[in-house]
């Protein structure tokens, strides 16, 4: 069965209106620095939040009361839902990430097909259940130009450019994205945007190798009483791997380890560019490094141990 919008094209530009109309009102602190204006519009209600492209920041999305940008609670969104982080592209610029957290809805731009996780260079406006979601570029350089097609978290870069509005126009329904495929979205404003699907965030069951060997990770979580351990294949963390109790994020002894003090979504380890980075996802209990609350924490070649809520040790072993 192929999923739906739950709301049409012409409600999100409205939509947009609104939050424009509302953000206007509240113009960034610093206008010369550059980064995203995230915002969340659901009916007449708007909520936003500056993200700085150069800090390592993030944001999640959710109905939970820790998340930074929050929906109502409802059937159309989950606890902790989305993902959105700067990353830098190849030609210098900044773009934007967004990346679904194994949820069971999917997000639409204007174009009704199913995404997951895409990297966008320039403004971003997607459709999540009843809600709207999206990023404007702020800073000098998001006025005076659009910033190029990225290959953020591919392995590849983008195979070819595919404008949707011309398939639409033929009358021709667009295809599904392939990984690593751009295509270009006329933003209701008049800019270009360059949006490609990447592969989205994967579960550890779908990760781990039999054995360590050149090209994996090895983590340990650790508790009083058990612990378990499971090796990954580095490009895994191109893409983001989640841990936490969810089912689905759980493989080879980990849920005799993890407690009800872990949150079903709570941590993410992505790697940007040389960076491998674990964040923190508004998790109830929290992240804990040499006993400071972290949200972000940069993982060294050295390895690093990471304690997640009271009690459980997530150890990164050296990279031999």
């Amino acid at each position: 069965m192929t999923v739906q919008p739950r709301i049409d094209v012409a409600t999100m530009r409205r939509a947009l209106s609104t939050a424009e109309a509302v953000m206007a009102l509240n113009p960034p602190e610093s206008p010369m620095i550059e980064g995203y204006r995230l915002f969340r519009v659901s009916g007449g209600d708007v909520a936003w939040l500056d993200m700085p492209a150069n800090t390592g920041a993030y944001a999640v999305f959710g109905s939970h009361p820790r998340c930074d940008v929050k929906f109502a609670s409802g059937d159309d969104v989950c606890v902790r839902h989305l993902v959105a982080t700067c990353c830098n592209l190849p030609d210098g610029g900044f773009g934007l990430r967004l990346m679904d957290l194994q949820t069971s809805i999917p997000f639409f731009v204007d174009d009704d097909v199913p995404r997951r996780s895409i990297v966008v260079s320039g403004p971003l406006l997607v459709r999540i259940g009843k809600h709207v979601v999206g990023g404007l570029p702020v800073g000098p350089r998001a006025s005076s130009r659009v910033l190029q097609v990225s290959s953020c978290g591919m392995s590849e870069p983008p195979r070819g450019l595919e404008s949707v509005s011309e398939k639409a126009a033929d009358g021709a329904a667009p295809p599904a994205p392939t990984e690593g495929i751009t295509t270009s979205h006329r933003f209701a404003r008049g800019e270009i945007s360059h949006i490609t699907s990447v592969r989205p965030v994967s579960h550890i069951e779908e990760m781990v190798a039999p054995r360590a060997k050149t090209g994996y990770v090895r983590l340990t979580l650790q508790s009083s009483e058990r612990s378990a351990a499971v090796e990954l294949p580095e490009h895994a963390l191109d893409d983001g791997v989640l841990l936490g109790r969810a089912d689905n994020c759980l493989d080879r002894g980990l849920r005799a380890v993890l407690s009800t003090h872990i949150s079903r979504t709570h941590l993410l380890l992505l790697r940007d560019g040389a960076e491998i980075m674990a964040l923190d996802l508004c998790s109830t209990n929290g992240t804990r490094y040499a006993g400071q609350k972290v949200r972000r924490v940069m993982i060294p070649a050295e390895g690093l141990a990471l304690t997640l809520g009271p009690e459980l040790t997530l150890i990164w072993h050296p990279q031999t």
